[in-house]
């Protein structure tokens, strides 16, 4: 198989010859192509070199093009900086309160911020690939992280603690929720073979399970159902510990999870694992940045080990690889994939 069928069989049911990887390596690309984080997040060829450069030097299946989680807040009214070497940050929310939501519009991929730089550099890349790698676009937050960003995390979650009922919440969610659809869209037009989300503040080491229920997961539930009936396959992030959060994951309509090294990888398998695909979830600091290639290979391997079976995986690193990365370390979760990653008659 070649590197795109191989990761198109996991998406649609079929077993591949042996499990897919997919990077989460922006910040390693941008380091080794000597790109830097100011360049990479604002300009697309710069994005296309970094990407470019590292699938060459390492022959991974699939390209994960994602330039920071500040993009889409940033399109509508939210300030973000970016420090040297650093990925951007909201340092200024859209709105000081619920009551301004009203002021608020849906960004327009195609012309807001910083996103259609992520479009064309998805297209760059899709040309100068020929075909024969997969790309997973990266849509930035989805609505929870997405509202928080735009009221000010803290702020928000405290609305939802003090004022849960407040209509405000519900408009900011929705506003949010269009953005981030539509881009799901704009990144899938541009040549994404799929997409992909990071909802990381809707995680059980941000707020309660409770209140994921009612504010977080009505909403991933629904692009998950929007998209799929589209022909649009996403993966959703959560950083953090997700464990107890794993049996609503298995409710989902049929998608993808990228798990962070912290959840039960166990639990994940039979929950989650079950009936959908699971992304991950080696872990990018302690393991792949810090650890020796002989420890990565060691973890690598129990990771195919618990989640190879039936064929519903990808490989990848529980979140952002750091750009401090050995490249040994590398290449040494990358042998382990394709030495002990294939499936029986492969």
């Amino acid at each position: 198989m070649t590197p795109l069928q191989r990761v198109m069989a996991v998406i649609e049911g079929r077993q591949p010859d042996r499990v897919p990887v997919c990077l989460h390596n922006f910040l390693m690309a941008c380091a080794e192509a000597g790109v830097s984080m100011e360049e990479y997040r604002v300009h697309p060829k710069a994005m296309a070199r970094a990407h470019l450069h590292a699938v060459e030097k390492y022959g991974y299946d699939c390209i994960l093009l994602d330039a920071d989680t500040t993009m889409l807040a940033e399109a509508m009214g939210a300030k973000s900086e970016c420090a040297p070497g650093e990925p951007g940050r909201i340092v200024a929310p859209a709105i000081d309160s619920l009551d301004d939501v009203g002021s608020l519009r849906p960004a327009n991929p195609e012309t807001d911020g910083r996103i259609p730089a992520v479009l064309e550099a998805i297209r760059l890349i899709r040309e100068g690939l020929g075909g024969k790698i997969a790309i997973r676009g990266n849509a930035d937050q989805c609505a929870f992280g997405l509202a928080c960003l735009l009221r000010g995390t803290e702020d928000f979650l405290m609305d939802l603690k003090e004022r849960p009922d407040h209509p405000g919440i519900a408009h900011l969610l929705e506003i949010a929720y269009q953005t981030h659809l539509a881009t799901h869209r704009a990144v899938k037009r541009a040549g994404a073979h799929f997409t992909s989300l990071g909802d990381s503040l809707s995680g059980p080491d941000v707020i309660s399970p409770a209140l994921y229920r009612r504010f977080a997961r009505p909403w991933q539930e629904r692009l998950v159902r929007t998209l799929a009936a589209e022909g649009i396959f996403p993966v959703i992030h959560i950083c953090g510990n997700t464990s107890a959060i794993l049996t609503d994951f298995a409710d989902y309509p049929y998608c993808g999870f990228e798990l962070d090294y912290k959840t039960d990888a166990g639990k994940a398998k039979t929950t989650a694992g079950a009936a959908h695909v699971l992304f991950g979830n080696v872990d990018p600091s302690g393991i792949l940045a810090l650890g020796t290639p002989e420890r990565v290979r060691e973890v690598t391997r129990e990771t195919l080990r618990l989640w190879m079976p039936d064929g519903h995986f990808i490989l990848n690193a529980g979140c952002a690889i750091p750009a401090e990365t050995p490249e040994a370390n590398l290449r040494a979760f990358l042998d382990i994939a394709r030495e002990e990653g294939r499936y029986g008659g492969s």
